[in-house]
């Protein structure tokens, strides 16, 4: 009789933890609905073909990051408003309405000697300005501060600006994939402080 109430205890146990599962995995997908752009998110490149074949043939991965409060990625928006990068599959970043950003990326190629770690990013981000926009001359990159470097991946903030343009960016690449993106965003929107954790939180997944 005692092993028979120890069966039907061990059961109940069983059952209510099996249950408490259940309720947790059904809460994650009701909050993952409710607010889908909220927490850790994965944005995936290529998103389309282009016309650039080495931007095709790029090795698929997903950038990481931990969106800010308030932020929304759509499909639909435009770049006009920021200095012209030369990136591409472009995401767009809302707040509400308005737009105040974009997210694209490209493909780089490695130096063919060896760099020093921290003077790397020398060498991947003229893929952004290697393209002449409409009359602009003169495309710069400036007071760059790194805020995460490792053997593989580095994420800093920078001012972006042409002739016409200036606009707070976020820049990171990952060597072993050979891809960087930018995050281009309306100047003074954020502080040194938002953009740090923006950086902090962003990592590339090879898919």
């Amino acid at each position: 009789m005692k092993v028979r109430q120890n069966n039907f205890a061990d059961a109940s146990s069983a059952m209510i933890l099996i249950s408490l599962v259940v309720l947790s995995l059904i809460a994650n997908v009701f909050f993952k609905q409710e607010a889908p752009t909220t927490g850790r998110v994965e944005i995936r490149f290529p998103a389309y073909e282009t016309e650039v074949e080495a931007v095709n043939k790029a090795m698929p991965f997903v950038m990481n990051i931990t969106m800010p409060e308030g932020w929304e990625i759509k499909t639909e928006g435009s770049t006009e408003n920021y200095p012209q990068v030369n990136a591409y599959n472009p995401y767009f970043i809302y707040t509400g309405d308005k737009q105040i950003g974009h997210i694209s990326f490209n493909v780089f190629t490695p130096p063919a000697e060896e760099v020093e770690n921290v003077q790397y990013h020398q060498h991947v981000w003229p893929v952004i300005d290697s393209v002449t926009y409409g009359d602009a001359e003169k495309f710069e990159i400036s007071t760059y501060m790194i805020v995460r470097l490792t053997d593989k991946f580095e994420a800093g903030y920078c001012k972006l600006s042409d002739e016409e343009k200036t606009a707070d960016a976020i820049l990171c690449y990952n060597k072993d994939i050979h891809n960087m993106a930018v995050i281009v965003l309306e100047e003074g929107m954020f502080t040194a402080e938002d953009l740090q954790q923006i950086c902090l939180s962003l990592s590339f997944t090879a898919m």
